[in-house]
């Protein structure tokens, strides 16, 4: 199985997950050169950009090492972008981002409000 096919596979996993804890989809896989944000979702007044993990196996402190400091100035950068590009730059908006761990089969699901 490709690493897309995987990603999008999990992805959609979280999309599920979270519509079950009252979010609400409004994108998903939104692109630009230099970035893309797996999920953004509506959860009470936050937007909520959210970033999904998986790994066949391990612990979610594992996931979380393995986030580097890059990839969240890129998430950070194309929410601003997509704030922008979409009207929310006009007024204030609640946002949070969020990390979405999915680990092993049985898959363990770890939800991370507010992780950076």
């Amino acid at each position: 199985m490709s690493t897309r096919t995987t990603g999008t596979i999990y992805e959609n996993t979280a999309v599920r997950y979270l519509q079950q804890q009252g979010l609400t989809l409004v994108e998903q896989n939104f692109r630009l050169r230099d970035g893309e944000i797996d999920i953004i979702m509506k959860h009470g007044q936050f937007l909520v950009f959210i970033e999904v993990k998986y790994r066949r196996s391990g612990a979610f402190a594992d996931i979380l090492e393995q986030i580097q400091p890059a990839q969240l100035q890129r998430v950070r950068r194309s929410a601003r972008i997509y704030l922008h590009l979409h009207g929310y730059a006009e007024h204030l908006t609640a946002c949070r981002f969020d990390i979405l761990a999915i680990t092993g089969s049985p898959q363990d699901i770890n939800w991370l409000q507010d992780a950076f």
